[in-house]
């Protein structure tokens, strides 16, 4: 079986549904709204059916945009296990974090180390950042960070997608950066962090320049952007620049694919090699 990724139009906000090799089925991140709802909820049902359990609800960090609805899509989508960073949130008053921990306390709960992994046959779960000493005490610096990789019968990678959180450039130049090589990074698509900003470039203690050196690394051909209607400039018109210029892009030319403007994408990573992104 193929390795399915789903970027889902949610807005404002992230939702990554992944349909393993194995059949285990891991959603990163939620953002299920009132406006939004009926809509989200009615693809996870005609994507799993009735009913189908979520295997894993893996919080990238525990913001609002990243967690609201999860105990709607647990009464339809029972889930079985929860991942996290286990690294408190910025907002432990709202309902969306009290319903979010909730339902972690209820469930089986795994805090994620870096450089750990996870294999479901051909598909490989790589835990790239998550809790983490060396970074700043700051949730989004401190987001999970996973690569899904699907591999072939010689367990070669032949097709992966990186799903970087609300990182910035403090979490890849002082960390991510130092614990894997370029080869570990490479990736066919990435899930642009924070929703297209400007912070996955721009480093507090390096004033006169932005920060590439990981999106050279990683190199993807195409960039998914999942963004809505907001008020804090996302996508940052340079971030765009960036991910336009260091995306090497599709055998079609394209580099960036926002949900804003093109719905929900599906990227599928074939057994027999390559990918392809609708």
């Amino acid at each position: 079986m193929p390795t399915v990724i789903h970027f889902i139009d949610v807005g404002q906000g992230n939702m990554t549904l992944c349909q393993l090799a194995d059949g285990t089925v891991l959603l990163y991140d939620c953002n299920v709204t009132d406006e939004n709802e009926d809509q989200v909820l009615g693809y996870l049902e005609a994507t799993l059916g009735r009913r189908k359990r979520i295997d894993i609800f893996a919080n990238s960090h525990r913001d609002a945009d990243h967690m609201r609805g999860v105990a709607k899509i647990h009464a339809l989508h029972p889930i079985a296990k929860v991942w996290d960073s286990g690294v408190t949130g910025t907002t432990p008053a709202s309902t969306e974090y009290r319903e979010y921990m909730a339902l972690r306390r209820s469930l089986p709960t795994v805090e994620l180390e870096r450089q750990k992994r996870w294999t479901f046959g051909r598909s490989v779960v790589r835990v790239m950042n998550s809790k983490n000493e060396r970074l700043p005490d700051d949730a989004n610096a401190q987001s999970v960070v996973l690569k899904v990789e699907h591999r072939n019968d010689q367990g070669a990678a032949v097709g992966s997608a990186l799903l970087a959180g609300d990182t910035d450039a403090q979490t890849w130049r002082y960390s991510i950066l130092r614990d894997y090589s370029a080869a570990d990074l490479s990736s066919d698509i990435l899930l642009a962090s924070h929703h297209g900003s400007l912070s996955f470039f721009d480093d507090p203690a390096d004033d006169r320049n932005y920060f590439t050196d990981h999106l050279e690394a990683i190199a993807p051909a195409m960039t998914v952007i999942s963004v809505g209607d907001n008020a804090h400039g996302h996508p940052d018109p340079k971030a765009l620049a960036f991910y336009e210029k260091y995306s090497t892009g599709s055998n079609k030319g394209n580099k960036l694919a926002r949900t804003d403007q093109s719905g929900t994408k599906i990227l599928t990573l074939a057994d027999a090699g390559g990918w392809t992104l609708l």
